[in-house]
């Protein structure tokens, strides 16, 4: 080799090389890339859970037929959306679903979130899949009396306050009464001429009010009578049906009268003056008039109340 040459080819190594500029084409399918090019690296794939259930298809079963829970195997009636076991969707999402929901609540359970009555003892809600099963230490909470169970359940303190409303007036019967002093009792059978059962036939000369105290007192057996029959119904049932209805209507109408007619004729058209003189004028049997009458009143809006 030459001088000349070896000093050209020393000259050529001397200068800077320039950078070789990548290709910006994308590689011919089948071309493998050249060194220059940068290779995508793929994500790893996250590592199994063994805590994570997997998810289960939801099966297309028509809504004619029963579904089988893919999870469970639990038979759901048809047309439920979700397994009333596990709570795994058993139809595609916006399908129309026909919940099942019995006719009477009785043994049912509300669902929280939609409202569905379901079966007693349930976990999970037919219609919306929500959890039905109590947390710890919350009681289940009983289903709602119906108006049959409330119709069959038995009342106590109504018929006990008739029963003692009757035993009061009773007593008011037997006890010497206005107009005279002697009892009703003695003015229809105790004694001879009474005016027996027609007690209409004993009113008193004198003011309306005098014959409509006398008349409203004297049958006051009868009174009694139904004041026994309405506590006895009442035990038996506790919502009064359409004929303890009116039979408590009319005790009330007549012990309210008792009560009013009371205090017109004996207290307040008495022979008057000071007060310890009015309360002597008063016979023990309108007394006892007056306070189970308002017994019986009492005794009687409780069991309308029921109603």
């Amino acid at each position: 080799m030459s001088d000349d040459e070896r000093d050209v080819g020393d000259a050529a190594a001397d200068q800077p090389t320039e950078p070789v500029a990548e290709s910006t084409q994308p590689a011919e399918p089948g071309q493998t890339p050249s060194e220059a090019e940068a290779w995508v690296v793929p994500p790893e794939p996250p590592a199994p859970n063994p805590e994570l259930i997997p998810a289960h298809p939801v099966p297309a079963t028509p809504l004619s037929e029963g579904t089988i829970c893919p999870r469970c195997g639990t038979d759901n009636r048809p047309g439920i959306a979700f397994c009333r076991a596990c709570g795994q969707r058993l139809m595609a999402p916006g399908a129309p679903a026909s919940v099942e929901r019995p006719t009477a609540p009785e043994g049912t359970q509300a669902c929280p979130r939609c409202g569905t009555h379901n079966r007693a003892g349930v976990p999970f809600c037919q219609n919306c899949g929500a959890n039905l099963r109590p947390v710890d230490g919350e009681a289940v909470p009983e289903p709602a009396a119906t108006p049959a169970k409330q119709a069959q359940r038995r009342a106590v303190l109504g018929p006990v306050v008739l029963l003692i409303g009757a035993a009061g007036m009773v007593t008011g019967w037997l006890l010497p009464f206005a107009f005279g002093g002697a009892s009703l009792w003695d003015r229809s059978y105790g004694a001879p001429g009474g005016y027996g059962i027609s007690f209409w036939h004993g009113y008193p000369e004198g003011p309306i009010t005098d014959a409509a105290y006398f008349g409203l007192a004297a049958p006051v057996p009868i009174l009694a009578a139904l004041l026994v029959i309405l506590a006895i119904a009442g035990v038996v049932r506790a919502a009064p049906a359409t004929l303890q209805r009116i039979g408590l209507f009319v005790a009330l109408v007549w012990a309210l009268g008792l009560v009013g007619l009371f205090l017109v004729v004996e207290l307040v058209g008495g022979p008057g003056g000071d007060v310890i003189g009015v309360l002597r004028a008063l016979s023990p049997g309108g007394i006892i008039f007056l306070l189970a009458g308002l017994i019986v009143a009492i005794g009687s809006l409780t069991r309308l109340w029921r109603a």
